[in-house]
C-alpha cells in the first residue's frame, strides 16, 4: 500500500491562511458575545460550571439569554493557556476558519478526483472577506461550518467506502452542528435528506440492522438534549422574537392595510391582506436579498457594522463573473454540482424566516461554501486558449483588491467602527486601582457588568456564590462595588457628589453621565481626583474614573 503524496499547494494554502487570520489579532476589540464566551470559558475552566453556577451544561446560561455550548467548550484550552483575551478567546474561531479551508479542499477532491478545483476551492474560501473577517472573532458560524463539511465529507467516504465508521463520524459531525448556531437546526436536517434521497440505493444496499440500531442510538444521543431547548427553551425564545412568523411588526402591517381609509370593507380586504400571504412576501423579499449583487458583492450587510467591511461586499467583485461563469457551466447530473447547487438553494433559508434576515451576513454564513465552490469552478473551466490573459488580470485585480480590503481592514475600520466593538472596556476596567472603600459603575451607556467580570477576571467561584440580580435602579456585586442601572436625577454629577464618601471610584461614560464635553483631566470635578481618562479613537472621550478625595 503506498501513501498519497503530499499536496504542497494545499499546505501552503493552509499556512498563508493561518498566518493573515492571526496577523493582529487584536486589532478589534472585544464585542459583547465575545466577552461572554470568554467568560463563560473562563468559569468552566475554574469551576465546571458556567457563571450561572450549572455543572457542565448543555446550554449555558447567560446574563441575557442561554448560549450553545459547542464554541463555549473549544475555547475553554485556549483560555486557559492564553487568558482571558483576544488571543485566548479568538484562537479557537482561527482554527475552525483554517479547518473549514481544508475540509472544503478534502470534500471537493473525493468528490471531483480533481486537484486544480480542489485547491481552488480552499483558496477562494481563505481569500473572501466573509470567511476571513468571521474566523478572525468568536462567531459561532465559523465553528459551524467546520461541522457540516466534516459531516458531508464523511457521509460521501461511507457512500464510496465499505468502512461504517464514515457513517458515524458524519453522524457525529451533523449531530454536533446543532450545539453551535440556529440556522443548523434548519439547514442540516435538509442537507442530511438531501445526501440521503440522492443516494437511497447505495444506502440501501450497505444498510444492515447493527449498522441501522448504531446510526439510530447515535443519533438520540446526540440530538435528544436538544429536543427541550429547541421546542421549549432559550433557543425556542429567540428564534421567536427573531422570526417574522407572529411578530408584532409584521402583524400591525397587515392591520394597517385592512383599516387603511381607502378600505372598501374589511371581509374583502382580508382576502388581500392576510398572514399567510405577508409571511411569504416577507419570506421571498429575505430570500433574494441574499443573492442580491449589491449584498454579496458591493455593500455587504451594511446595516450591521460589525459583519462586514464598509466599501467592500462579502465577497472580492473581482469573483463576480467567475461565479456567473461557473454556474452557467455546471451539470446538476454531478454529484458534487448537485451538491453544491442544493446547498446554495437552501442556505438562505433559516435567515429568511427571521426579520433583517435577507443581508444578515452571520445568518447567511452557510452560502460561503457553494459560492466558493462556483467561483472555483468558474475559474478552472476558464479556456485554455484565453486562461493565461484571463489569469493575469484576474491576479493583479484580486491583489489590488486585498491590498484596498487589508488597508480598509486594518487602518480604517478599527476605528470608524470602534462603538459595535465595545471599544475601550478593557482599558476602563485594567485602570481601577484597588478598591480602598467603594467602586461604583454606570450602566448608562452599555451593561457593564460583563466586561468588568471579564477584565477583572473576577472569580467565578465568587460570582456564582454572589447571586448577583442584575435589575433595579442600583445593584451591588459584592460588598464593594455597585453598577447603576438608573441614576436618581437627570443630573447625574449631583448623584455622584451625593452619594460619594471618601475614596470611593467611579466609572462615569461621556454624555451618558458627564455632559458634552467635560474633561475631568483638565477640569477636576471638585472634591474629586481623576484616575484615567479613557478616549475613543475619534479623540472623543469614552468614559472618565474619578476618586472622591
Amino acid at each position: 500500500m503506498t501513501s498519497k503524496p503530499v499536496s504542497w499547494g494545499i499546505i501552503a494554502i493552509i499556512i498563508i491562511s493561518f498566518l493573515i487570520r492571526i496577523y493582529r489579532l487584536n486589532n478589534l476589540s472585544l464585542f459583547g458575545d465575545e466577552i461572554d464566551v470568554g467568560y463563560q470559558a473562563f468559569s468552566l475552566s475554574q469551576t465546571g460550571r458556567d457563571y450561572k453556577g450549572n455543572f457542565l451544561p448543555f446550554y449555558l446560561q447567560s446574563l441575557a439569554e442561554s448560549r450553545a455550548p459547542l464554541l463555549i467548550y473549544t475555547v475553554v484550552p485556549f483560555v486557559s493557556l492564553f487568558g482571558l483575551n483576544q488571543v485566548g478567546v479568538r484562537l479557537a474561531p482561527v482554527l475552525f476558519g483554517v479547518l473549514s479551508i481544508y475540509l472544503i479542499y478534502k470534500l471537493v477532491l473525493s468528490m471531483s478526483q480533481s486537484k486544480p478545483l480542489s485547491l481552488a476551492s480552499a483558496a477562494v474560501l481563505s481569500l473572501m472577506p466573509w470567511h476571513f473577517h468571521y474566523s478572525r472573532a468568536a462567531f459561532e458560524v465559523t465553528l459551524l461550518i467546520s461541522l457540516i463539511l466534516a459531516g458531508t465529507y464523511f457521509f460521501y467516504l461511507f457512500i464510496n467506502n465499505t468502512k461504517n465508521k464514515f457513517l458515524y463520524l458524519s453522524i457525529l459531525f451533523f449531530g454536533l452542528s446543532f450545539y453551535t448556531y440556529n440556522t443548523a437546526n434548519i439547514f442540516v436536517p435538509l442537507l442530511v435528506i438531501f445526501l440521503i434521497l440522492t443516494n437511497l440505493k447505495t444506502i440501501i444496499h450497505r444498510l444492515k440492522p447493527s449498522l441501522i440500531f448504531t446510526a439510530l442510538i447515535l443519533t438520540l444521543v446526540l440530538t435528544f438534549p436538544l429536543v427541550k431547548e429547541i421546542f421549549y427553551g432559550q433557543a425556542a425564545a429567540r428564534f421567536s422574537s427573531l422570526s417574522i412568523i407572529n411578530n408584532p411588526k409584521v402583524i400591525d402591517q397587515i392591520v394597517v392595510k385592512r383599516t387603511d381609509f381607502s378600505a372598501t370593507n374589511p371581509n374583502i380586504e382580508a382576502i388581500f391582506h392576510h398572514k399567510p400571504g405577508k409571511y411569504l412576501t416577507e419570506i421571498s423579499k429575505n430570500y433574494i436579498k441574499s443573492f442580491s449583487l449589491d449584498f454579496l458583492f458591493l455593500t455587504g450587510d451594511f446595516l450591521n457594522v460589525r459583519h462586514s467591511i464598509p466599501n467592500f461586499g462579502q465577497i472580492f467583485i473581482i469573483f463576480l463573473p467567475f461565479l456567473l461563469f461557473g454556474l452557467f457551466k455546471m451539470s446538476p447530473k454531478k454529484p458534487l454540482d448537485k451538491l453544491m447547487l442544493f446547498w446554495l438553494i437552501i442556505s438562505p433559508i433559516p435567515s429568511s424566516l427571521t426579520l433583517g434576515g435577507g443581508t444578515h451576513a452571520t445568518r447567511l454564513f452557510l452560502m460561503v461554501v457553494p459560492l466558493a465552490y462556483f467561483i472555483a469552478f468558474g475559474i478552472i473551466k476558464i479556456p485554455v486558449a484565453k486562461s493565461r490573459l484571463v489569469y493575469s488580470f484576474m491576479i493583479i485585480c484580486l491583489s489590488l483588491q486585498i491590498i484596498s480590503f487589508a488597508h480598509e481592514y486594518f487602518v480604517h475600520y478599527p476605528k470608524n467602527s470602534f462603538e459595535n466593538w465595545n471599544y475601550g472596556y478593557d482599558q476602563i476596567f485594567k485602570n481601577i486601582p484597588s478598591i480602598s472603600n467603594h467602586l461604583y459603575i454606570s450602566n448608562a451607556k452599555y451593561n457593564s457588568l460583563l466586561p468588568y467580570l471579564f477584565y477583572q477576571k473576577y472569580s467565578p467561584q465568587n460570582f456564582i456564590a454572589d447571586k448577583v440580580v442584575d435589575n433595579g435602579p442600583q445593584f451591588n456585586l459584592n460588598s464593594q462595588t455597585t453598577f447603576i442601572n438608573q441614576w436618581s436625577s437627570i443630573d447625574h454629577l449631583e448623584d455622584v457628589k451625593a452619594k460619594a464618601k471618601s475614596h470611593d471610584i467611579f466609572v462615569l461614560f461621556q454624555e451618558k453621565d458627564v455632559p458634552g464635553d467635560m474633561d475631568f483631566s483638565q477640569q477636576p470635578l471638585a472634591g474629586f481626583t481623576t484616575i484615567k481618562t479613557i478616549y475613543n479613537p475619534n479623540h472623543t472621550i469614552l468614559a472618565q474614573i474619578i476618586q472622591k478625595l
